[in-house]
């Protein structure tokens, strides 16, 4: 089975956005370095709670201007769009303000800690005609493409099973586990709950075990899911143990492996469901690597705001609140309650 080449949009080929910058953390500092290498998109002002934290990151990124608060940012008449990289448990508050300044957002994944605030901003953003995208990077990466493509053409049959894992010791990272962090499954999970939609779609039934930090975060998680296709997902999250990031579905002609890890710029073996398979081997040589791919989101966004969409025709909102009540039954199952808040 041939593996079909990937859809890559030029950056050149969309506008040229201004981007201001609301919360500039780390995950911030590597979305600004990406974009500004390999995208035609301009950052042109950062806003920050905490005193200097703007400004140094504006002098490390060559941004040239610093709001004094985020009211002041999304108020700019020089600026289109909000990359918004708070705390995810301020992301659906942030993410209205700037909506109801009329800015088109780019929301840093989750979207929120619940479906249900979730779908307030994006119900808010329809309502003001911007364009509301959670930054689910994976969903634009060139494999993600390829993966379209043979969903498609229709070659692979229906999908039967998907396994995922992502699992890396984060103890060190004290956000994960402090109340409005968002938890493993939020922070984490969430990259095989949506590669596991993209595959198989929705489920109907969800079921979840695990284990709980000391501080009440869900840290680790086994997670089964069914599907009214008769389809199943197997994935395991966890922020304790590491295991390589790996993700495969097999489908009624043939399996789809992706390379680890899965959710950057990698690789992709489609092949026969033989125990020694034979088939195609695609190997992403672009030279973006690892979370340098966070740039390919900013391209498609710039294009989705040229074609006037209001939401992401790969990521819809249907699909970023589905994927969060997924999470929600996970962690409620596993910890006992909603993520801390």
């Amino acid at each position: 089975m041939r593996i079909p080449a990937p859809t890559i949009l030029d950056p050149n080929s969309v506008p040229a956005l201004r981007w201001g910058v609301m919360g500039p953390g780390e995950i911030a500092s590597t979305f600004v370095s990406s974009v500004v290498a390999n995208t035609a998109q301009k950052v042109a002002a950062v806003a920050s709670r905490t005193p200097g934290k703007a400004e140094a990151f504006a002098a490390a990124h060559g941004i040239g201007s610093v709001s004094s608060s985020y009211q002041e940012l999304v108020e700019r008449d020089d600026l289109d769009a909000i990359y918004i990289a708070s705390y995810p448990s301020d992301h659906a508050e942030h993410a209205l303000l700037a909506i109801a300044a009329g800015k088109h957002v780019l929301i840093e994944k989750p979207l929120a800690l619940s479906s249900a605030d979730a779908q307030r901003v994006l119900s808010a953003a329809r309502s003001a005609g911007v364009l509301a995208m959670e930054a689910m990077w994976t969903r634009y990466l060139p494999q993600s493409t390829i993966i379209r493509a043979l969903h498609e053409a229709g070659d692979l049959g229906a999908p039967e099973l998907f396994v995922a894992q992502f699992c890396t010791d984060n103890r060190a990272i004290d956000r994960l586990w402090a109340p409005g962090g968002g938890g493993i499954a939020f922070d984490m999970g969430i990259y095989a709950v949506a590669m596991a939609h993209q595959f198989l779609g929705n489920p109907s039934k969800v079921s979840a075990t695990g284990s709980v930090h000391p501080g009440g975060a869900d840290q680790e998680s086994f997670v089964t899911m069914d599907y009214e296709s008769g389809a199943r997902a197997s994935l395991v999250m966890s922020g304790i143990a590491s295991l390589p990031q790996v993700a495969s579905c097999s489908f009624e002609a043939a399996q789809v492996v992706l390379d680890a890890p899965f959710l950057v710029p990698s690789g992709i073996h489609v092949t026969s469901k033989d125990f020694y398979p034979t088939g195609e081997h695609w190997v992403d040589s672009t030279g973006i690597v690892g979370h340098e791919g966070l740039c390919y989101q900013a391209t498609w966004f710039a294009h989705y705001v040229e074609q006037g969409l209001l939401e992401s025709p790969v990521h819809t909102h249907q699909d970023v609140v589905d994927i969060l009540r997924v999470l929600e039954t996970v962690v409620d199952q596993v910890t006992g309650g909603p993520p801390l808040t």
